[in-house]
């Protein structure tokens, strides 16, 4: 009768701890994956929800042509108390609330009910006094999901922009008013562009003008010297500089 060899057991080796600290990488990896893609849907989700609960088309005897949206403000200071204005653009998917609470950090992750999401909210520069300042600017994110400010990069094509215009409304509790982009480019964060605070003056005259020769083409729309002007900031895709967008405000628009 044979002699039953006695097993030994394998010990556990290098290899088999880099395998296992692959696995667990992998893991973590997919983890991170699928929370960022729950995080991009739930904040989609929550602005097309917000959408539907506050914002519909006036109604207007128009058949074609601008259509100005019925904005219940009420309804959004109860969900959100920092909103300050809704923006809708004409050509792109932009349309989204606007808050404001005198800093440049607390929105950044955060959507206008204080909820944390990686998508955040549209936020008023902390040291402008209101949308209605000379000069204003608003920061949103430029999400890989194509939502928030990322539409802003389809008028670094001037073609797109020729064939669009770059319109876009700006709605407050106070009333409406249309806007038209007239410069859009790359900038650096500690630009001058960031400045605020201005007056009708030499300066501003001369600030617009910085806005203008900045320009990555010619849009073809004056600015004259006591416009109001809105700067959309956004990052670019490597994070490391600014796609900023300036429109001048065009004409009040008449709500129902």
């Amino acid at each position: 009768m044979p002699t039953p060899t006695k097993q030994t057991k394998r010990k556990f080796g290098l290899l088999d701890l880099v395998r296992l600290i692959l696995v667990l990488v992998i893991l973590c990896a997919l983890g991170v994956i699928a929370y960022r893609l729950w995080d991009y849907k739930t904040g989609t989700d929550r602005y097309n929800q917000l959408q539907q609960e506050a914002v519909q088309p006036a109604e207007t005897t128009q058949e074609e042509g601008f259509v100005p949206l019925d904005i219940d403000f009420d309804a959004l200071r109860e969900e959100g108390p920092d909103i300050i204005g809704w923006i809708d653009f004409d050509s792109v998917e932009i349309s989204y609330p606007i808050v404001y609470s005198g800093d440049n950090s607390y929105y950044l992750r955060r959507l206008w009910d204080g909820s944390y999401n990686q998508a955040g909210t549209l936020f008023l520069e902390g040291n402008n006094q209101s949308l209605d300042d000379l000069h204003a600017i608003v920061y949103g994110h430029n999400m890989r999901n194509g939502t928030m400010f990322a539409p802003l990069k389809e008028y670094l094509d001037p073609e797109f922009f020729a064939e669009n215009g770059g319109w876009f409304t700006l709605y407050t509790p106070e009333g409406a008013w249309r806007y038209q982009l007239f410069s859009i480019h790359e900038a650096e964060p500690d630009d001058p562009l960031y400045t605020v605070g201005f007056v009708v003056g030499d300066e501003y005259t001369e600030f617009l003008k910085t806005l203008r020769e900045a320009r990555l083409y010619d849009t073809g729309v004056t600015v004259y010297s006591d416009d109001h002007v809105l700067t959309l900031s956004t990052c670019t895709d490597d994070g490391n500089d600014r796609i900023v967008a300036h429109a001048r405000r065009a004409e009040a628009v008449e709500l129902p």
